[in-house]
């Protein structure tokens, strides 16, 4: 009987689980965010942002900051994918981490994004920039 009761909360354990997110999906988000901020279609960047980031500061003071890295980086050039990670903690929304290498004409940064379900769609959660080699 104790052995039943430990294989059905191993069961519901296991089917509450989530399911991990869509690695491309969430790829094709934080690509199109790169292109738009570097094309400072800031209207398009606010829709890519999940709301919590978006609640965080006010866009004009985002797209100050963006413009600021933008011309301490230079035109975007390319970008390369380096890799992903599904993340999923007890208690808290899953989340895919994608790490990218991108070259802008000045200086080839490394960014981290955290892509969140978010309004029935991927956005970006946060998004950090450092310089290669930093």
């Amino acid at each position: 009987m104790k052995n039943l009761i430990y294989l059905f909360l191993s069961i519901l354990i296991v089917s509450c689980a989530a399911k991990p997110m869509d690695v491309n999906e969430a790829k094709r988000v934080v690509e199109e965010l790169i292109v738009k901020i570097d094309q400072e279609d800031f209207a398009a960047v606010e829709q890519l942002y999940s709301t919590e980031f978006n609640a965080s500061e006010p866009m004009e003071t985002k797209k100050e900051k963006l413009l600021q890295l933008k011309r301490a980086l230079g035109k975007l050039k390319n970008m390369e994918f380096i890799s992903s990670e599904n993340v999923a903690e007890f208690g808290q929304p899953a989340k895919v981490i994608l790490e990218y290498k991108v070259f802008h004409s000045k200086i080839t940064s490394i960014e981290t994004f955290s892509v969140v379900e978010n309004e029935g769609g991927y956005k970006i959660g946060s998004h950090l920039v450092k310089s290669e080699g930093n």
